[in-house]
């Protein structure tokens, strides 16, 4: 068994002064290098080279990021959504699918609940504003990303709950997409006040834990988001 396993994290892909950067924000880094893990920046944007990467890691956290392409869940693009980086979201899907098939844990973070559910065969709404069939809350909050504004009711059946130790929590918000059709290898887990999908997971084993809102920005001032990168790690190390 490694001493010190290795997280793969994309990265985005931003074009600054005419040359496209990658980068992972560091909260990210920090969560994995608190629990045990050395972050290893996956770069995308080269959709034929993450078998490579998925042959070096042990666990795979998809962060937050920009919009999904709606074309890699059937869809068209509306006047609401953002931009986009086809590139981008298809290195995140092959990771994905890849983990899966390599039996690599996943922890899946804002965006990152977004692509695994697309990469495994569910669809999520463009825009919840626009295409909610009701009213809903802010979910890209005007508070400081370190502090919840909203609450989560958790499944009491769910691993999730197992984790956070409580069927409710406040937590950030910071997305205007949203998982819509759930992939049939996964199960909700958690929802808001106004039924928007907040939290996921595999349905017959333990690869996948992913939530709408941004652990993150919270896990050193708050226990419960904590559990959630310590259960990242502990389900890495079970596959080793």
């Amino acid at each position: 068994m490694k001493n010190n396993l290795i997280i793969g994290i994309p990265a985005e892909s931003r074009m600054i002064k005419g040359i496209y950067r990658n980068n992972v924000n560091s909260p990210e880094v920090s969560a994995v290098v608190d629990y045990g893990g050395i972050p290893l920046l996956i770069p995308t944007r080269n959709p034929d080279l993450m078998d490579n990467y998925l042959s070096i890691i042990d666990g795979l956290l998809i962060p937050g990021g920009a919009d999904v392409a709606p074309r890699f869940y059937g869809e068209e693009p509306i006047p609401e959504l953002g931009d986009t980086d086809a590139l981008i979201d298809e290195s995140e899907i092959n990771l994905v699918r890849g983990a899966v098939n390599s039996k690599i844990p996943m922890f899946g973070i804002c965006r990152g609940i977004q692509v695994i559910n697309i990469a495994l065969g569910g669809n999520i709404y463009q825009d919840l504003a626009a295409q909610s069939p009701t009213p809903v809350l802010q979910h890209y909050q005007r508070a400081v990303l370190d502090q919840g504004t909203h609450h989560v009711t958790v499944d009491s059946d769910s691993k999730l709950a197992t984790i956070l130790e409580t069927t409710k929590i406040l937590v950030n918000s910071h997305h205007h997409e949203a998982v819509k059709g759930i992939a049939e290898s996964l199960k909700v887990t958690a929802t808001s006040s106004d039924g928007v999908i907040e939290g996921i997971e595999s349905v017959d084993d333990d690869l996948v834990m992913a939530v709408q809102w941004h652990p993150e920005t919270m896990y050193k001032s708050d226990a419960k988001m904590a559990g959630l990168f310590k259960d990242f790690m502990d389900r890495v190390r079970k596959y080793q």
